[in-house]
């Protein structure tokens, strides 16, 4: 029954697009792009919605989202598939079709570059000799792969440390060891270097433990293929002994990583200088010289060793295994380097290539896209919709009975705090942008060097930072978020995107639904558990007082209670280390935008005309119900069946919980006594 609203859907779309781009004065016409717009809002809508309307006051994300994993199943993409999530894709899709136009007068030279980038993608991605013949011209092979470069093999001539760090410097790639410039953790004004373990396609239990016996051979006949695409002459014997070695090597190496995964980054990290490393590790490993070749000076720095056991385990790994079988290991890891860039067959090569652009050039992706996609109508309902948000929690707190479990004094102090939080629309200096890429030069139709250009580059600028003082760089975030120690909210360049959360055609109703409660959200992270201990200029200073903290404490209790049910979802478990600051923002942000709407209806006089534009065709739903829908579509969620737990709640228990915790959405449904979604005993804070 799903198909015919998908038809629907697909068809008004397509209308609605030749309309809307098409010039219209006339008055009719524009009248009926709108009749459009609404008629293809509401097909949007009906076609993830399920068919039982008994749901709505027991399971109503059920309700809301029966039919998103038939359209978007986790199963085929093999991870989450999520509605917010499709704001990404939509901004990929657009910028695949911007990269592809013609070079305009007005683009600078990092544009020329980005594009030139991405078209020799398209033209060569999956040019696999290409890949080999690039690979061999930049790295040193002399005695790595001899079967395939000379006839004689000398393993007195093979230096595996020199060729590793000449491949890390060449490709960026982590071969044996991992080096990495992170910031000081005991000093945040300084960077310091983290030298152990590389990143390995699998964990410590899938390399060691019998019961991932399926998992480790289907590893290595992966390999194999691989090894066929670039070497097809080579016989099926060697592909195999060849994938054989590398999954052994990796299994022994893997005995140097962590047994307990749950331990964090500074529980297995101990400081060490290279001259200590190099007395610990001798010259099988020697970490002195490695580092001397690599920077191309002596490094007399104290480093960061993690894991702590991993580089004694990896002298015995050099130790006892043959060196043709360390050649064979270390090529194949420079070649997986560069197949990682190759167009994967369940990828469209347009696609793929702007992810490859975005990866490596995230910022002049976005500065380009800001310049051609800006559109200063979702910015100025943005900034609206922020306004009403503001509003009515600024009223809360001056003389609403809501919140008068927070004392006087306390109250005045988050005034204060949410008068100062801003709005940051992200935005980039181009000219910095064209300085950072100075030097690259990209050609339209030579991928792979292009590629190893852009990883020495890359490597180059990472590395670099070991001597530079840090310098905040904002964080990339897919949707608006609150930056604790800025007193800010965030919103990204993708994020405003027309049409997607809303349009002067849709029901208002969407808009607080969506933007207000995305805003509404991230407003309250300032003032829940973890922001209340952060002033009004993002420094760390707890300003609630004793009697507010302990109100807190006691409704908060509620919540707990109400969630604790939550250990596991679909037979796995959840483990939401922030479960709490989750908890405030879905039952706030739900009621807070639901009264910023509220509020909007009666300032616009509720005339019958307004209610009725505040509804949909094909949507047999009031205005406030239709709030409700919008607020649940948000969250439309599949999983895969791979997934080992749930590292945060997941959104049928989200909405259904905050949903239930809403006389006003008990009313708008009327949902009875007894009600899943009617709860007795109704938790809130904000």
């Amino acid at each position: 029954m799903v198909y015919q609203p998908i038809r629907l859907l697909l068809g008004v779309i397509l209308l609605s697009i030749c309309l809307i781009d098409a010039s219209m004065p006339h008055p009719l016409a524009a009248n009926y792009s709108i009749d459009i717009l609404r008629l293809a809002k509401a097909a949007h809508i009906k076609a993830y919605m399920g068919e039982d309307k008994e749901e709505a006051c027991s399971n109503f994300y059920n309700f809301a989202c029966a039919n998103w994993p038939r359209l978007h199943p986790a199963r085929i993409a093999k991870q989450r598939t999520n509605y917010l999530e499709e704001l990404q894709e939509l901004y990929i899709r657009k910028s695949a079709e911007m990269l592809k136009s013609a070079t305009r007068g007005a683009e600078n030279s990092a544009d020329r570059q980005l594009k030139n980038f991405y078209g020799s993608c398209r033209l060569q991605a999956n040019d696999t000799q290409s890949a080999l013949r690039t690979l061999q011209s930049v790295a040193d092979f002399r005695g790595g792969w001899p079967e395939i470069r000379v006839a004689s093999w000398y393993q007195y001539e093979y230096d595996w440390l020199q060729v590793v760090a000449n491949l890390k410097s060449k490709l960026g790639v982590d071969i044996f060891i991992g080096l990495k410039v992170i910031l000081d953790y005991k000093e945040e004004k300084m960077h310091r270097l983290k030298i152990g373990a590389p990143e390995f396609p699998m964990s410590r239990r899938h390399y060691v433990h019998p019961h991932f016996d399926g998992t480790r051979e289907i590893y290595e006949r992966s390999i194999e293929n691989k090894l066929k695409l670039y070497f097809p002459k080579q016989s099926e014997q060697w592909r195999r002994e060849v994938a054989n070695q590398v999954l052994q090597i990796e299994q022994q190496l893997a005995k140097g990583l962590p047994h307990n995964p749950v331990l964090t980054l500074q529980q297995t990290t101990r400081q060490r200088s290279a001259a200590e490393m190099k007395a610990a590790y001798g010259s099988y490993v020697d970490i002195t010289r490695y580092l001397q070749l690599i920077f191309n000076d002596n490094l007399y720095m104290d480093l960061y060793e993690t894991p702590e056991d991993y580089l004694s385990n990896l002298v015995d790994v050099i130790r006892e295994t043959p060196k043709l079988q360390l050649a064979n290991y270390t090529m194949w890891k420079a070649l997986e380097a560069l197949d990682a860039a190759r167009v994967p067959p369940s990828q469209q090569p347009d696609i793929w290539c702007v992810q490859l652009a975005q990866q490596y050039f995230p910022h002049q992706l976005e500065s380009l896209f800001h310049r051609n996609y800006n559109h200063m109508q979702m910015i100025n309902e943005l900034q609206s919709t922020w306004s009403d948000i503001k509003r009515v929690f600024r009223e809360d707190l001056q003389a609403s009975e809501r919140l008068l479990w927070l004392t006087l004094e306390t109250r005045q102090k988050a005034i204060n705090k949410l008068e100062a939080l801003k709005l940051q629309f992200r935005t980039h200096d181009d000219n910095k942008l064209i300085r950072q890429m100075h030097g690259l030069n990209l050609q339209a139709d030579h991928f792979y060097p292009n590629l190893v250009t852009v990883l020495q580059w890359q490597t180059k600028r990472g590395l670099a930072k070991l001597m530079e003082e840090p310098v905040p760089e904002d964080e990339v975030y897919k949707l608006p978020h609150y930056e604790i120690q800025k007193n800010r909210i965030q919103v990204p360049i993708t994020f405003l995107q027309a049409r997607f959360f809303w349009d002067p055609a849709y029901p208002n109703a969407l808009k607080y639904a969506t933007l207000g409660v995305l805003l509404a959200r991230q407003m309250l992270h300032g003032f829940d558990g973890v922001g209340r201990r952060y002033d009004v200029h993002g420094y760390q200073n707890n300003w609630w007082d004793k009697t507010s903290e302990d109100s807190y404490a006691r409704r908060s209790q509620c919540f707990l209670e109400q969630y604790a049910i939550f250990v596991e979802y679909k037979g796995k478990p959840i483990q939401d280390k922030d479960l709490m600051r989750r908890i405030v923002a879905d039952n706030g942000a739900l009621d807070i935008a639901y009264r910023a709407y509220q509020q909007w209806l009666k300032n616009a006089a509720e005339t019958p005309a307004i209610y009725d534009r505040e509804r949909l065709p094909l949507l047999d739903h009031n205005h406030n119900q239709i709030f409700y829908l919008g607020y649940a579509q948000l969250y439309c969620t599949d999983y895969p069946e791979s997934v080992e737990r749930f590292d945060e709640l997941p959104e049928n228990l989200r909405v259904n919980t905050a949903l239930s915790n809403s006389e006003s959405f008990k009313n708008a449904y009327g949902c009875i006594r007894g009600d899943k979604l009617n709860a007795r005993f109704k938790c809130s804070l904000y």
